[in-house]
Order: structure tokens, then C-alpha cells, then sequence
């Protein structure tokens, strides 16, 4: 039984990790006797490996209740459950031979095996039954169930629920503090607020105290949660600054009368010096002589430092000499060098007490709107993520009940799997780490199994810190005697893109760990291909100023050239896209036996951010290349999501004449803008009461139709629950067949999969929960203006659509795609913007040895600023990170495309055309041209044209597309069951496909149609029997006909979706094919033939509207090459 992964089923021989035999990695990983810590690069099995390990521990008698296997994602929870269920099912029903092959794979000893079969094969029942059962979860899932089954003493949340949307949350928070400063405009938080408002403005400050609540768990961590918190906090920080809040440093400094007797004697030296030193000595001895210490102080600085606050660097000179003398400038030179030091460091010391004064102000504020916060929750009985993992670490932890809760955890656990660690935070490791630690000492540790990939270690943002891989590995080798295994060889990528990938990141000294990757399938072809960067187009000459005078803003425009960079670098996509879909073939097996021609949904685009992706999707969309993206928070943006929004805001609010309106004019109904137009003229006092006069007078037209279907859904609109509502509207509307008859084809698979989406919010938000459909309504209006990381997506595009898949790097994690395109490569990495948190967690450290507000540049203090070039170096592995990330998603191609700009020399980019070019052995001499790596994935076979007919373009003013007037509806048909159909769905479509390119073999075919080479062979046979006919060859022989559609879509004037076998069009006429298997003779006669007649019938009319020169005949094409023509 295939896994899948992806939505998409992986050959049954990926599941087999290796074609001789278990390698001596599995062996020791499989071990069910020791921990083990393993390190395995991308694509190397991780999962399987994982999995493996579970199956090895049934089979060893482990009972089910005592594995618990942990994740980061629901994902991938359910992907490992589903992998276990399947392969416990291999073994309890496959085959002897197979069965056998399956535990030798998983290194179970060949003497053990007939044991191990018999065990197997009730492995399955045993697992069903058990209770307790396997827990396959997340950490939050995990967290949830200690928490809600520990005491209440010990921080039980008993019925909370889990939300991942705290944005409306804040914002109620923020305005109880608002009202709570006004009550009391004397506590630290309201003259911490108003200093921050004051000093930072609006913005700067609420983007401070957002991100101290998003650090909230750290900062419990480091300060505690009880009273005394920021004092405790702020002692601190003083302490290692050696700074208060309160000291006049400037007033300290030029009080000291040897260094302002110094200073006077200076100030002589200045005064004989450079003409800027005269100046500068004057003010100084002015500021000096007023008492002014502040503007004496800024003189000093002047004197002292650069723009840039570095030391001035003086040397002696011979002119100088001649002004001072030698003994003069020797003297000069050691008190600028002495008193310069004085003053820089005073210049520090303001910066640590200007940061320590943010944080005076920040720390009350923040603390202040987090109570507020935390109380919301409890009053309404939720919980965030940070508060499950804080409450889960202290229960574990700090807490009373921690030795009571970790002996009930090490009577029900006896063997952790832990899955992708380099995604853990600090919070996750010491709560494991506590609970190990108490099992040790009591002497019953439990066995680990860790694996994960560091150099995949790309969710800072998120609070993981990728250095706890190497500090649980350390710890559990000294304290559980683990073995540390590491696998860099890949199941996935294909060795030229691993050439590529080892030549990137070898050639970075600072990349530690990383060490070369090889292919296990070592035949698998492959390419990496860096395409000539898009260039900014030159100026366009405009007008010079300095010849004509200055412009007139009010009479003349400002001349200023269109950055068209990144919709150049879109056109060059869809060109490549259109030569990779018309000549590359792809691999469809692990031993490279089986090709076919790439689809579109075997490439993946990926970007860095979606900043600029509308452009790309534009030109794909203009070019018909379907395409889908999962956008982070887009789905209540879309079109068809607005559309669904309007239709169930007139149902609350049935005299909303815009909802209607908006309705009305969607595909739901329609209605074209004359119908709009005749609504508005039609006497009434609202619109739904002139759509009921005009739905009575005339029943025939849209109009009818949406009268009576929005009757009957306002009709339950207020007693039905608003999912089985919905569902009931998709499906009397038939909305999703309309929606797919409205749109491009190009953009059908996505607008689907928003359709899907949309209903399943109606189960998704707060599970369903939903008196009305106000309630509803008003929900989704919240989530529209809520963050992008809180609004829900778009819709994710199911397996069977063939669509390219366009992700950001983060959002491709864990997939993977035969060809891999990076977008926008050379794009630098956005500049960090201030107004942060900066802590410092040393791995395995038990918490936070600092914890500090940072402002802008200037205010940060010297501790702040070595944090902040530790942060930079930790940016910089992760953007390395994301990098190896998005080249590893590539099977079998990867292709770097870039925009011309600042920052190139860092850039992704540079970085793959560099080790593009050094595997080609060869200089990067011509930047403009494009390099390449690796195996032609080119077919020896005729290309075949992405345009709808064949071997030749079809004219440009192609009417076959859907006329604009007639929006289908189309008619739900039940699903193809009986061998008949099937029989007769894939006789169409191989006779589709060998119409238009006969040189397709049954491999190739095979490939296209999902089934195997000897299912499609008769097919291919029959087809080309009935091609190679004489009295046929007239409609298939591109020489004989003007032009010719495969499958065209068309629609008749009530909106019925039709779908033609073939249309040929000659000098004279046009024919329309209707594909038949079978013989005329079985159905000559009989009703059959009447309603072959009729949908022949059917095509008459709908091409009569499109072909108005030419008369239209037709006929039925029988499989034994019987022609019977239809006459209207």
C-alpha cells in the first residue's frame, strides 16, 4: 500500500530503504535496546526511520501504551500514524514473501524473521485494542493532555480551550490598559507608557510591547511570573551595565577637576592648531565659560569622536609640529588620545543608561498590557501555545507536583521518539529534559530516540533554537549512553543537484556540520540550471532640468522610469515552464525505469517572501499555466470568498441591496450587468422585493433561478447549523462546477480549493461553534482583519489537480517536487527593524541569562550591541538554512532565477551560479549568460504545444473559449464505478492524447494516465488501429484539416457544461467527433443510440454559435472504426 506524502503516492519501492539489505546505519538505529541520536540530512528517510523504530518496538513486545512519538506539526503527526497504520497492515495482511522482505529491510536478524512474522501479523489487532494506545502527537497536543490530567493544585487548565488567534485578544487587551492608565496615571506602567509614546511615538511602541508578549514565556523564565518581576529585572541590568537610571554621567565626567584642567590645556592647543580646531575651541571655551555642561559635552564629542562615534585618529605632521612644536604636539597628541578615551566611554555608559531607561519605561508597560492579556484568557477559558508550554515546563519542572507528575510519566512511557528536534525551544528540551533526569535517578530512564537535521533549522522566528540538537545529543550520550549516528545520503535529490548543493555550502567556512551528501539513487538524472539575472531596462532619457529649468510639478509629469525587473524574470518563466512542458520528461521510479512527460504539477516555485509574488502569478495566469498558492492568510481576500461573504450577508440582512447586488453578479447566479440593469429599473422598495415581482412574470432566466434559491435558503437560514447550511448552498447552487465554468482554466484548481476551504471555516473556527449566521459573519469579518499568520489561508490544492505549486520556503518544509524553481533569488534579506526583545538562553541553560528591550541603534547598550551581532551570525546560518531548505525540495531539477540589485554578492543567487559554475570546473566569465549542471532531462520525442490545438498554434481570435454571455452550471454526475465506464474513460483519453502526439509509447502513456505500462497498452493499440484507417485519416492528419480541438469545453445557452471529443475544422465545414467504444451494431436500434443522437445533438448547437460561416456536421466514432454521421 502506498505512503503518501504530499498528497501524493510515492512508488512502492521508497518505501524500502535500501535495495541490498539494511545498512549498518539502520541496524544501529532500529536497535530497540539503546538510544539513539540521529542526524540525517534531507530527503534521507527521517520519517521512515522513525516509523521503522515504532514497528521495531511492537514487534520486540514493547506494549503500544508505552511509545510516545512527538512532532512539530499535525501534519506530520498524522503522516507518521498513517504510515504505522499502513505498514501494520502489510504485516498483518501481505503476503509471506513480502512480509519477510519488510522486516529484513528493518534489520530484523534473518534467524528472528518467523518469529517476527507470527508476532506481525496480530501487530495490527493488538495496536487497535490497546489501551492506552501509541501516542503520535504534537508537543501542544502533548502538553494538552499532561495538563488537563494533572491536579489543579499543580496548574490544570481543565476545559481551555487552544486558540492560535490572539490578535483580538491583544487588541482588548490594549484598550483595558488604555482605560486602566487613565484610572491611574501615576503607576510605572502609565509614566512607562507615556515615556514610550513620548520618546518612540505610536507605532514603535506597540510594535515593542507586541513582541515582549510574544516573549512572553521567556520573560517568565528569566524574571518569574509573581511581584517583583521587572524590579528583579531591571537590578539586573544595572548590575551588568554598571549604570543607573538616575546619574547625570555628563555632569559626573566634567566634574572632575584634573580631567577639566586637562581639558583647558587642550582647548590652548586647539586654539594654535588647524583653522577647525580654532573653531571648535572656541565653542568649547564658550560653552565652558557659561556653565553650560550639556553643550560643552557636545563639544567635546565634536572634538573628539566622528559622525559615526569612532575615536578621531591623530598622527603627527610636520605642520604641525611647526604650530604646536614637538614637545607641543607630543602633548597634544597624548591628551587627545586620553581624554578622547574618557569621553567615548562616557558616550557608552549614556547609551547602557539610555537602554536602561527604555527598559525602565518598556518592562512596567509590558508586564502591565501581558496581565491584561492573561486575564482575558482566563475569563475566557483559552490558552495560547506560549502558555501551554509554559504551564507544561513548570509542571514538569518547577512545580510541586513535578516528582509526582514525572513518576506517572515514566510508569506510562518507556520509549521517546522525537521527531525533528532541530525545531525544539528551550521551554520543550527542559521539561523532557526534567522528566528524563528524575527517571535516571530514580534508575529507569527511558529510551530516546532523537532525530533531526540541524542545517533544516529555519523557525527563529518561531523561539526554536537549533543549538539544543547538539546539546541533547551531548546529553544523552554522557547520561543514556546513545548512539549518534549521521546520514548524509539522500532518497531524493539526484546527485547533480547534491554536486550543487555540497559546492554551496563546503564553500562556506562558517557553516559548520554540514559534510558532502551523495544520491542513493545514483542513476536518477539531473540538472541545475541559474538563468541570466533580469535586468533594469535603461533609463528612459527624460527630461533634463538643468536645460529646461526647474519642472512645473502642476503642468509637467516627473520623468521616471518602471522597474519592470521581476515582470521580465516572470516572462522568462513562463518561456522556460512552456519548453520544460513541451520537451523535459521526469522519472517516475526510484530504479529509473519508467519516464513521462513532466506536468504541471511536478514543478514547485518557491520564493524567499511574498512580496512581489502577484507579479509572477499574473504572468502565469496570462500565460493559462495553472497554478495554485496556499497564500498565509489570503483565503478571505479571494474573489470566490467575498463572493460566498455577500451571499450570507443578504441572508442575514435581506435588504442589503450591495450584498445582493454582489451576489447576483457572481458566479453563483450569473446575472449579467443587463439583468442588474433591469432589477434597478423595476419599480420596489428593495432589490429582493423587485427580484421576487420579476422572478413571477418570467421563470426562465438567472434572475428566476436566483429568486428561487435565495427564497429557499433564506428560508432556513435561521435554523439550520451554518456548515450543514453551507453545504446544502454548494450544493444546490452547484457552485463549484459554476466557479469552475466562470474562471480561467489556469486558476480552477485554486479557486476549488478556496471553495473547500471556506466551508470547512464554518467547522474550523472555534470547532463549529455557531448559533447563527451573524455570529458567523461576524467572526469571519474579525479574521479578515486579523495578521496574516492568524487570517486562513488559501486553500491547499489537492493531489489530483494538475497545478504548479507556488510556496514560500518556510510553507515548502517537508515537501519536495521533481523540479524546484527559486524565484527572485537575488532579492537581499529585509534590514532588522529595532523595537525587539534580545535574551540570551544558552543551550541547556535553565533559563534566559539575560532579557532586555531594545530601541533603535543609538539607544542600545554595549551588551546589547554584542547580543546583536550574535543575533546577525544566527541570521546568517538561518538564511543558509533556508537556502539548503529550497534546494533540497529538487528531485530531479532545480532552476535559480533573480532580479538585478544591491546585495548580489550574499544572495542565494551568487551563491548557486558560483557552485554552478566551480562543478562545471570552469570561470563564471559571462554574468548574462546562462550556466547549467547536470543531465539533459530533454525527451527524444516531438514537442508537444501547450495551446489547445494540435501540431499547429490556433489563430489568435480562438472563439471556442467560453462565450462571455453564458456562464454554465453544469449537472453533478454519478462517480465512474462500473468497469464499463473506466473502460470508456480511458479509451477517450487515449485517444486525446494519440491525436494530438501519435509517437507517445505506452510508457509514456502509462505515465499520464497513472496506470501501468501493460493496462495501457491494448488501449494504445486499439486508438492507433482507428488513426491509421483510410476512411479516418482526414480528421487526424494535421495536413488535411485547417485545425483541430482535443476535449474542448463549450457551453449551451441554459448553461449546461458540454465537453467535445473532437472538432475538426476544415476549408468548408467543421466536424465534431463523439468518441464510442464498443460497436454500432449494439446499440443500433435501441435507446442508446437515441440519446448518442442527442448529445451529438447537443454539440450542433453550441458550435453553430461559435462556427456561424461554416455548416457543422457530426458523428459518432465507434472502437472498431465504425463512422456514423448524426444529422440535426
Amino acid at each position: 500500500m502506498p505512503v503518501l506524502r504530499d498528497g501524493r503516492a510515492m512508488p512502492a519501492q521508497a518505501l524500502v530503504m535500501s535495495e541490498h539489505g539494511p545498512s549498518e546505519l539502520v541496524r544501529r538505529a532500529l536497535h530497540p535496546k539503546r538510544s539513539v541520536v540521529v542526524a540525517a540530512c534531507a530527503g534521507s528517510g527521517k520519517t521512515w526511520l522513525l516509523v521503522s523504530r515504532i514497528v521495531r518496538l511492537l514487534l520486540d513486545g514493547v506494549a503500544p501504551g508505552e511509545i510516545l512519538a512527538i512532532t512539530f506539526t499535525r501534519h506530520a503527526a498524522q503522516e507518521m500514524a498513517a504510515r504505522l497504520r499502513e505498514w501494520l497492515e502489510v504485516l498483518a495482511g501481505a503476503d509471506e514473501s513480502a512480509v519477510r522482505a519488510f522486516l529484513l529491510e528493518r534489520a530484523i536478524p534473518e534467524r528472528e524473521v518467523d518469529a517476527a512474522l507470527v508476532r506481525g501479523r496480530s501487530l495490527h489487532e493488538e495496536v487497535l485494542r490497546a489501551q492506552p494506545t501509541i501516542t503520535i502527537s504534537t508537543f501542544h497536543s502533548w502538553y494538552l493532555q499532561l495538563l488537563r490530567g494533572a491536579p489543579l493544585s499543580a496548574g490544570a487548565v481543565g476545559n481551555l480551550t487552544l486558540t492560535e488567534q490572539i490578535s483580538a485578544l491583544l487588541e482588548e487587551a490594549w484598550e483595558l490598559f488604555a482605560a486602566a492608565s487613565q484610572r491611574d496615571p501615576q503607576s510605572a506602567a502609565t509614566r512607562g507608557l507615556d515615556a514610550l509614546f513620548l520618546d518612540h511615538g505610536l507605532e514603535n511602541t506597540r510594535r515593542l510591547l507586541t513582541n515582549f508578549l510574544q516573549h512572553r514565556a521567556d520573560w517568565w523564565a528569566h524574571a518569574g511570573d509573581a511581584d517583583g518581576a521587572v524590579e528583579r529585572a531591571l537590578a539586573a541590568q544595572a548590575a551588568a551595565l554598571g549604570v543607573s537610571v538616575d546619574a547625570d554621567l555628563t555632569e559626573q565626567l566634567l566634574a572632575d577637576r584634573e580631567l577639566a584642567a586637562e581639558v583647558q590645556e587642550l582647548n590652548a592647543y586647539l586654539a594654535r592648531n588647524t583653522p577647525t580646531d580654532r573653531s571648535r575651541a572656541q565653542a568649547l571655551a564658550a560653552a565652558l565659560a557659561h556653565g553650560d555642561r550639556q553643550l560643552a559635552f557636545a563639544e567635546l564629542r565634536a572634538i573628539f569622536l566622528t559622525g559615526k562615534g569612532d575615536l578621531r585618529k591623530l598622527k603627527s605632521s610636520k605642520e604641525q609640529v611647526k604650530r604646536l612644536g614637538l614637545q607641543g604636539e607630543r602633548r597634544y597628541l597624548e591628551l587627545h588620545a586620553r581624554l578622547g578615551q574618557r569621553v567615548a566611554d562616557t558616550v557608552a555608559a549614556l547609551c547602557d543608561q539610555a537602554s536602561l531607561r527604555f527598559n525602565a519605561a518598556g518592562l512596567p508597560a509590558g508586564v502591565a498590557l501581558l496581565g491584561h492579556y492573561q486575564q482575558l484568557k482566563r475569563d475566557r477559558q483559552v490558552a495560547d501555545f506560549a502558555d501551554v508550554e509554559w504551564l507544561a515546563f513548570h509542571l514538569l519542572a518547577r512545580s510541586d507536583q513535578a516528582i509526582s507528575m514525572q513518576f506517572k510519566l515514566d510508569n506510562r512511557y518507556r520509549h521517546i521518539l522525537l521527531d525533528e528536534f532541530q525545531d525544539t525551544n528551550p521551554l520543550q528540551w527542559l521539561a523532557l529534559k526534567a522528566w528524563f533526569e528524575a527517571a535516571a535517578q530514580a534508575g529507569s530512564p527511558p529510551l530516546v530516540f532523537l532525530v533531526g537535521d540541524p542545517k533544516q533549522a529555519i523557525y527563529r522566528f518561531r523561539r526554536a533554537e537549533a543549538r539544543l540538537f547538539d546539546a541533547a545529543r551531548d546529553w544523552l550520550t554522557e547520561s543514556h549512553d546513545a548512539i549518534v549516528l549521521a546520514q548524509d545520503e539522500s532518497r531524493r535529490c539526484a546527485q547533480p543537484v547534491l554536486d550543487v548543493v555540497n559546492r554551496v555550502f563546503a564553500a562556506q567556512p562558517d557553516y559548520d556540520g554540514f559534510a558532502p551528501h551523495s544520491a542513493h539513487y545514483g542513476a536518477l538524472p539531473g540538472r541545475v540550471d541559474v538563468l541570466p539575472l533580469a535586468q533594469k531596462a535603461p533609463s528612459g532619457g527624460g527630461v533634463d532640468s538643468a536645460v529646461i529649468g526647474l519642472r512645473d510639478p502642476l503642468v509637467m509629469p516627473m520623468q521616471q522610469d518602471e522597474d519592470m525587473r521581476r515582470e521580465r524574470e516572470a516572462l522568462s518563466l513562463v518561456e522556460h515552464l512552456r519548453e520544460i512542458f513541451a520537451h523535459w520528461e521526469i522519472v517516475d521510479d526510484v530504479r529509473c525505469n519508467r519516464r513521462r512527460a513532466a506536468t504541471f504539477a511536478d514543478v514547485m516555485i518557491l520564493v524567499q517572501r511574498r512580496t512581489h509574488l502577484q507579479v509572477y502569478e499574473r504572468a502565469l495566469r496570462q500565460a493559462g499555466i495553472p497554478f495554485s498558492t496556499s497564500r498565509q492568510g489570503g483565503l478571505l481576500d479571494t474573489l470566490e470568498a467575498s463572493d460566498m461573504i455577500a451571499l450570507l450577508g443578504f441572508l442575514v440582512s435581506p435588504f442589503d441591496d450591495l450584498k445582493l447586488a454582489h451576489a447576483l453578479r457572481s458566479p453563483i447566479f450569473g446575472c449579467t450587468d443587463e439583468d442588474l440593469l433591469v432589477l434597478a429599473r423595476t419599480p420596489g422598495d428593495s432589490w429582493w422585493q423587485r427580484l421576487c415581482g420579476l422572478a413571477t412574470q418570467d421563470d426562465s432566466t438567472a434572475l428566476a433561478r436566483a429568486w428561487k434559491l435565495l427564497a429557499l435558503w433564506l428560508e432556513r437560514a435561521d435554523r439550520l447549523p451554518v456548515h450543514d447550511h453551507l453545504d446544502k448552498i454548494y450544493f444546490e447552487g452547484d457552485i463549484e462546477r459554476r466557479y469552475a465554468a466562470a474562471v480561467p482554466e489556469a486558476m480552477r484548481a485554486a479557486v476549488a480549493a478556496n471553495l473547500r476551504a471556506f466551508l470547512e471555516r464554518a467547522l474550523a473556527v472555534d470547532s463549529g461553534r455557531y448559533p447563527s449566521l451573524p455570529r458567523f459573519i461576524d467572526e469571519l469579518c474579525d479574521l479578515r482583519d486579523a495578521p496574516l499568520q492568524e487570517a486562513p489561508d488559501e486553500g491547499p490544492v489537492v493531489a489530483t489537480d494538475n497545478a504548479i505549486r507556488i510556496l514560500t520556503v518556510h510553507g515548502a518544509k517537508g515537501l519536495e517536487s521533481p523540479i524546484v524553481w527559486l524565484l527572485d533569488a537575488g532579492a537581499p534579506r529585509p534590514a532588522p527593524r529595532g523595537y525587539d526583545v534580545l535574551l540570551d538562553w544558552p543551550p541547556g541553560a535553565q533559563a534566559p541569562t539575560s532579557f532586555s528591550l531594545r530601541a533603535r541603534a543609538a539607544e542600545s547598550s554595549r551588551i546589547q550591541r554584542a547580543q546583536v551581532q550574535a543575533e546577525r551570525r544566527y541570521d546568517d546560518r538561518e538564511d543558509s538554512n533556508l537556502l539548503y531548505v529550497a534546494m533540497t525540495r529538487a528531485r530531479q531539477a532545480l532552476i535559480v532565477s533573480g532580479c538585478q540589485g544591491t546585495g548580489l554578492a550574499r544572495s542565494w543567487y551568487q551563491r548557486v551560479r558560483a557552485a554552478v559554475a566551480a562543478a562545471r570546473g570552469e570561470n563564471d566569465l559571462d554574468p548574462a549568460a546562462a550556466l547549467s549542471y547536470g543531465d539533459s532531462l530533454a525527451a527524444a520525442r516531438a514537442a508537444v504545444a501547450m495551446v489547445p490545438s494540435e501540431r499547429r498554434p490556433a489563430p489568435e481570435a480562438t472563439a471556442v473559449a467560453l462565450p462571455p454571455t453564458l456562464v454554465p452550471t453544469g449537472r453533478r454526475h454519478a462517480s465512474l464505478a462500473t468497469p464499463g465506464q473506466r473502460h470508456g474513460t480511458v479509451f477517450h483519453r487515449v485517444m486525446e492524447l494519440l491525436s494530438a502526439s501519435p509517437e507517445l509509447g505506452a510508457e509514456l502513456l502509462a505515465g499520464r494516465l497513472g496506470l501501468t505500462p501493460e493496462q495501457v497498452d491494448p488501449y494504445r493499440h486499439q486508438a492507433l488501429s482507428l488513426l491509421q484507417l483510410p476512411e479516418l485519416r482526414r480528421y487526424f492528419d494535421s495536413a488535411q484539416y485547417q485545425r483541430a480541438f482535443n476535449e474542448l469545453s463549450l457551453a449551451l445557452g441554459g448553461g449546461e457544461m458540454l465537453r467535445l471529443d473532437r472538432v475538426v475544422e476544415f476549408e468548408g465545414e467543421v466536424w465534431v467527433l463523439d468518441y464510442k467504444t464498443g460497436r454500432y451494431d449494439a446499440v443500433r436500434g435501441t435507446p442508446l443510440e437515441a440519446e448518442y443522437r442527442a448529445q451529438v445533438a447537443d454539440y450542433y448547437r453550441a458550435l453553430s454559435k461559435v462556427f456561424t460561416d461554416k455548416p457543422i456536421r457530426g458523428a459518432l466514432l465507434f472502437s472498431d472504426g465504425g463512422l456514423v454521421e448524426v444529422t440535426p
